[in-house]
């Protein structure tokens, strides 16, 4: 062959696969385990999509996960307010009423652990531990015997109750930075005889004591300076000498005192007078205010008054023929204007009445049990 046929020939060719090649790339052509143009843009797309979902899934899964950090005091107290607005239904108005304290704050505070003070409105202290970290959260109560806190079988994750709305403005205990778990002291109640001296009634010798009160953290100037200007114009001698005495009750909450002032005449009544003083103040307490301590109403005090004067009938001496007619005109008399309430002996509820009797003077002053419904004097 010569060299033009040769030339020829190959121009030939290399146009033939010119042509080949465009034939491919428009699909005209099919290779076998060729892709198409078509199909390596879809499966490129394909792919993308699929790296972009598993990031974003990723970055969702890493959001999720996040540790929240510590705890804040503030987001501490703030959960634990709301806490107690989901475990206590009338909390609201326990607070708007104001008449039983309950209470809330910080206690301590340091980089791992918080410690909230609660007192209820029952008077019970109890703390709450809280984990700064986890929120995880047990409680602790305070018990008078033993002087120590116990834990108790409350459990929780304060992180629970964060977002938990509403959360009303509460009556807090103003944060320390101290643990102010120490329970107030008692307050000591001492009765003891400011005067005591002897009293001459004829030739007899009776004794003449004038109590004085004291309750530690309390002054009780005024109460005494009342108690001893009524009984210390009481003659010792002389025309009108009386002998007194008294006797006393004290508990968390009053001291009542009975004072007893005679002439040793067993043919007249003695005169009697109750002095009731609040623990809490030091002060004296009108009588309405000796039953709500001792935890009863006045018309529940009244009821126990008639069903006591009911018994009493004027006095063992009296007739039965008088009996009716005297129980029913010291049943009319059933107001504090003649009754003196007072807490007695054994922490009885007790009263003076101004009643009338069979013989002697008529009318006078006796002293009755009302929680026995009976008379002592």
């Amino acid at each position: 062959m010569n060299l033009q046929v040769k030339r020829i020939c190959f121009l030939v060719s290399a146009f033939l696969c010119v042509v080949a090649l465009f034939a491919c790339q428009a699909g005209i052509i099919d290779f076998p385990g060729a892709a198409k143009t078509g199909e390596t843009t879809e499966a490129s797309e394909t792919t993308s999509a699929t790296q972009t979902s598993t990031a974003l899934s990723q970055a969702s899964e890493t959001e999720t996960t996040a540790d929240p950090g510590p705890l804040t005091d503030e987001q501490a107290l703030e959960a634990f307010t709301n806490y107690l607005y989901h475990k206590i239904k009338n909390l609201q108005q326990i607070l708007d009423e104001g008449k039983k304290p309950c209470t809330w704050g910080i206690a301590s505070s340091d980089a791992k652990k918080i410690t909230i003070m609660f007192k209820s409105y029952t008077g019970g202290l109890f703390k709450y531990h809280i984990d700064r970290k986890t929120g995880k959260t047990y409680a602790t109560h305070y018990v008078v015997s033993s002087n120590s806190y116990i834990r108790t079988k409350e459990n929780f994750n304060i992180r629970d109750y964060i977002d938990k709305k509403p959360t009303p403005t509460p009556v807090v205990i103003k944060p320390s930075g101290k643990d102010t778990a120490a329970p107030t002291a008692k307050p000591k109640v001492k009765v003891s005889s400011a005067v005591s001296k002897i009293s001459y009634v004829g030739s007899a010798k009776l004794p003449y004591k004038i109590p004085q009160v004291s309750i530690s953290g309390k002054n009780t100037d005024a109460v005494n300076k009342k108690i001893k200007s009524d009984l210390g114009k009481v003659p010792l001698k002389g025309s009108g000498a009386r002998g007194i005495n008294y006797s006393y009750y004290a508990n968390s909450k009053i001291v009542s005192i009975l004072v007893c002032i005679s002439d040793n005449d067993k043919k007249t009544v003695d005169t009697y007078k109750a002095y009731n003083i609040s623990v809490s103040t030091g002060k004296f307490v009108k009588d309405k205010e000796v039953i709500k301590l001792y935890g009863t109403t006045t018309k529940k005090f009244f009821a126990k008054v008639r069903t006591t004067y009911k018994k009493f009938g004027g006095g063992p001496s009296a007739p039965g023929s008088v009996k009716k007619k005297l129980r029913k005109k010291n049943r009319k008399r059933v107001t504090y204007k003649h009754l003196e309430p007072y807490i007695g002996k054994n922490g009885h509820l007790c009263f003076i009445g101004y009643v009338e009797y069979y013989g002697g003077a008529g009318k006078g002053y006796r002293v009755f049990d009302a929680t026995k419904r009976k008379l002592l004097a």
